[in-house]
């Protein structure tokens, strides 16, 4: 047999449908489709001045691909009318092909436009003609390739379960990353982030230190009246501090008494707490002065490096899941071994 009756041959007419033939629609769908091929029609013009896209599908893995000719230079008038016709299809996803029985749909066409330059993805109803070409030509290669067994060959068989590992890791990384990389998660690292910045930030404060809890609420009682809070601390606390109004200085927080820095990171200057805190000193009522300024930036500026440690966090809890649960042998470290133990055996 001729190397060219090879690529032409087909199984029995019995076993085959049709080798191409067009989709037949449903009733609601041919107005729109009959409008959709008189739109078509219009772009013949256009046709006759075509090119080669300059960024070509990726070749699959030992193979080469078809080229695709999409228009260049001036759209047709036509092309607004069919862009709207292409938009109402959109919704119903039809047949638009179908290749010995095998149904090609609308949304394959456009998904097909997704390794094409982005000046062609915007003008989709100008190349769909040659993107559903391309698809249709693909399939007839396709089947001349199962008809000649290649698809059985076991360097095919290996590519083609090698593609099959790829989608579908990447399926499940994109759907588990949906549910485990959210806003409001990213927000959370932020707000962790910003917390730890700020209790490292220098704080000035005033206290009044006392005895009891009573003496220390009284003193709020004061303050809520109007009473200056250096003269309260110079009169009744018995802290060192007393003779300077309470004035702790700049200091930072974690060095304190963890009741103590956690009551100061809620209060903003000028503000005293609500309600003593008791630490092993005795019972305080502090007042925050000032804060130094930090440098923490906002959440926009961060939200796309935070993002990025979040996903690489939750890929890595899900990899670590997997592999914990898997029956895995890492072969080079046993060949390793293996191989000193025989030196050894040998000497």
């Amino acid at each position: 047999m001729k190397v060219g009756d090879r690529f032409s041959a087909r199984r029995p007419a019995a076993a085959r449908p049709k080798p191409l033939e067009r989709a037949v629609f449903p009733g609601f769908l041919t107005v729109l489709l009959l409008t959709f091929a008189a739109l078509l029609w219009l772009l013949a013009a256009a046709a006759l001045t075509v090119r080669p896209a300059a960024a070509q599908q990726a070749p699959a893995e030992g193979g080469a691909t078809l080229p695709l000719e999409l228009p260049d230079g001036e759209a047709d008038p036509g092309i607004a009318r069919l862009g709207d016709a292409l938009q109402q299809m959109k919704t119903q996803n039809p047949v638009v092909a179908r290749v010995d029985g095998y149904e090609i749909r609308w949304a394959e066409v456009l998904t097909s436009a997704d390794d094409l330059p982005e000046r062609y993805r915007d003008q989709i109803e100008s190349v769909f003609p040659a993107l559903l070409d391309r698809l249709v030509d693909i399939r007839l290669l396709a089947n001349a390739a199962r008809d000649q067994g290649v698809a059985e060959e076991e360097a095919v068989r290996r590519s083609l379960a090698r593609y099959e590992d790829k989608l579908l890791s990447g399926l499940l990384l994109e759907r588990y990353l949906a549910e485990e990389v959210t806003t409001a998660k990213v927000r959370e690292r932020y707000d962790s982030l910003v917390a730890v910045r700020r209790a490292n930030r220098e704080m000035r404060a005033r206290h009044i230190l006392v005895e009891t809890e009573e003496e220390a609420q009284s003193l709020i009682t004061k303050l809520d009246e109007g009473a200056v809070f250096p003269t309260l601390a110079r009169e009744h606390s018995i802290g060192p501090s007393a003779e300077r109004g309470g004035d702790l200085g700049y200091f930072f927080a974690r060095r304190m008494e963890p009741a103590f820095a956690a009551a100061l990171l809620t209060l903003e200057p000028g503000v005293y707490t609500p309600s003593p805190v008791e630490t092993d000193f005795g019972w305080h009522v502090i007042l925050l002065v000032d804060r130094r300024d930090d440098d923490v930036p906002s959440f926009l500026d961060m939200q796309a490096q935070l993002r990025e440690e979040v996903t690489k966090e939750a890929i890595g809890r899900l990899i670590g899941g997997l592999r914990q649960r898997a029956d895995l042998e890492m072969f080079p470290e046993d060949g390793a071994a293996a191989g000193g133990e025989a030196q050894g055996s040998s000497q």
